[in-house]
Order: structure tokens, then sequence, then C-alpha cells
């Protein structure tokens, strides 16, 4: 069966790349539940960043749907990220890798490297060697330029005698339409089965690159988002913007964001800047992958 296990859901926070900060998601945790029953997966993980809100809050569709959710998140360590599975209790970031690793141990949880060469986003690098890890994800579908998967994947069967682990395909989906993009297999149907198979290094993965039309559409979804919430604050009290109350924010300040907004929704943005990233983040996973095959 297939499992999704690194899906982000309207709990995820704020994102940053460069000096650039932006919603995560804005996906509900039901419409991806909803989404992973229709691409055939038997068991996801919820993994949003820091906290474990959004998979807590997706197990209470589980009947409703034929899914298995597993509680996660997706931790920011001083090295990089890691995704702990099958957590019970929230996990603080900004400890060390080691730190954390055994904190989700403790939990009976497991640890997964995401990404871990990505130029994009905090990321272990060859340090995923040096750490009790239970997983590698060698497939990340979200990033697109196939470089740095390769590169994963490469390292990972190359110290594999040494540092054994399972290999982890996931989507990173940020909207629904992105969940099942990247998957991992394995025997068996339940998290348990999922389980008891990461543990053993028993999984392989499988799927292909998030299409470009959805990086669009899920920077879309975001601007679309932010505009109804802006929007509604002009004439309503205790707005929030996730974990922040509009209130505090200047009448034409408001304004302003909705006209930035509405120009971007509103022209061949979201089209020309998907474009245009989508090559610089190929050219940047080239320099980096060229500058850690040249050290």
């Amino acid at each position: 069966m297939k499992a999704d296990l690194h899906i982000h859901s309207k709990y995820s926070g704020i994102g940053k790349i460069w000096k650039l900060k932006f919603l995560d998601s804005v996906e509900e945790p039901r419409n991806i539940l909803k989404a992973a029953e229709k691409k055939g997966l038997s068991v996801i993980a919820i993994t949003d960043h820091n906290t474990i809100k959004g998979g807590l809050k997706a197990k209470k569709y589980e009947k409703e749907f034929n899914v298995e959710v597993i509680v996660g998140s997706e931790i920011l360590t001083k090295e990089g990220e890691i995704i702990g599975l099958f957590l019970n209790e929230e996990i603080p970031k900004g400890l060390s890798a080691e730190e954390t690793v055994e904190l989700i141990k403790e939990q009976g949880g497991l640890a997964i490297a995401s990404h871990p060469y990505s130029p994009i986003c905090k990321s272990l690098g060859d340090k995923i060697f040096d750490l009790n890890l239970d997983g590698v994800e060698v497939f990340n579908a979200y990033h697109r330029d196939g470089l740095v998967n390769n590169l994963a994947l490469k390292k990972v069967i190359e110290n594999y005698h040494k540092n054994p682990v399972a290999f982890i395909g996931s989507s990173d989906a940020h909207i629904s339409s992105m969940v099942g993009n990247g998957y991992t297999l394995f025997n068996g149907e339940t998290a348990e089965d999922l389980y008891k198979a990461i543990k053993s290094k028993k999984t392989t993965f499988g799927g292909s690159p998030t299409p470009l039309k959805q990086i669009i559409m899920w920077s879309y979804k975001t601007v679309c988002y932010s505009e109804r919430k802006l929007i509604k604050s002009l004439y309503k009290n205790n707005v929030n913007l996730l974990n922040y109350c509009l209130d505090s924010l200047k009448f034409y300040k408001k304004l302003i964001i909705i006209l930035a907004g509405a120009i971007y929704l509103f022209s061949p943005l979201p089209v020309i800047s998907g474009i245009v990233g989508n090559y610089y983040l190929k050219y940047i996973a080239k320099k980096k992958v060229k500058a850690l095959e040249l050290s």
C-alpha cells in the first residue's frame, strides 16, 4: 500500500524563503483526507511545521474517509528539519538534531530526515549519517528539479552498509491536490504495518514531481485566503490570520495589502512568478549539487 508521510495543513504557520514570508498552507485537514482517499492512499501523516495540531485535527476525519492518519510534525532543529511520526506531544523547535531525534524516540515515534539536500529548506545534509534516524526522504515531490532527490538517494545507497535507513517518498503537499504526488510503498495496509516496515527498513518509494500548475495554484489559494480574511476584517472585529489578530493592523494598511493581492490575483503574476521561480530553483539546485560533489 501507499503512504504519504509529509503533508502540510493550515496549522503549518508562516513559511519563509530568503526574506519572503508567506502562509505555508491554508488547506483544511478534511480536504487532505478526501484527496488521500481519492489517490488510493491507505495512510497519511500530517507534518505541520513545529506542531502536531494539524495531525490531531485530521484524525477526527478518519472514520469519514478510508484513510489512517499518523500524527507528525516537521521540526526545525539547529542543523535542519526532521520529521517526527507517531507523536503524542509537541517537540520544541531550535534544539540540536540529536536532542530532537531522542525526544521523538522517547515517544515511541519515528525520526525521518526531510529533503536532506534541499537548497531552499533548512536541511541536514550529510548530518543524516551522524544521527540515529529511522528513514530518509529520498524522494520529495515538491522539489521539482530532480537533482537533490537523486543526490539524497545516491548518498543513502553509498552509506547504507554503515547507516541503514528506510527509503521514504513523500509529496510535501501544501494544498490537497498535491497529496500523493510522492509516496512510500510498504507491505500491509495500516499505520502499524507501516511502522514495522520502516523499523525493519523494508520500504521503497514512488511518485512524480509536483506539476508546476499545482505550485501556481498553491500561491493563488494562499493569496485568496488572505484576501478573504483581510476583507472580512474591514467590517468585523476579532478576525485572525493564523494566530495574528487583524484588528491591530491599521485600516489603510489593510486596503494597501488587499489592493496588492488583487493585482496579483487578476494578472499573469501567479504564472510568471511560478515559471521564474521554477527556473531559479533549478539553478540553485544545480549549484548546490555541484558544490557538494566537489567537496
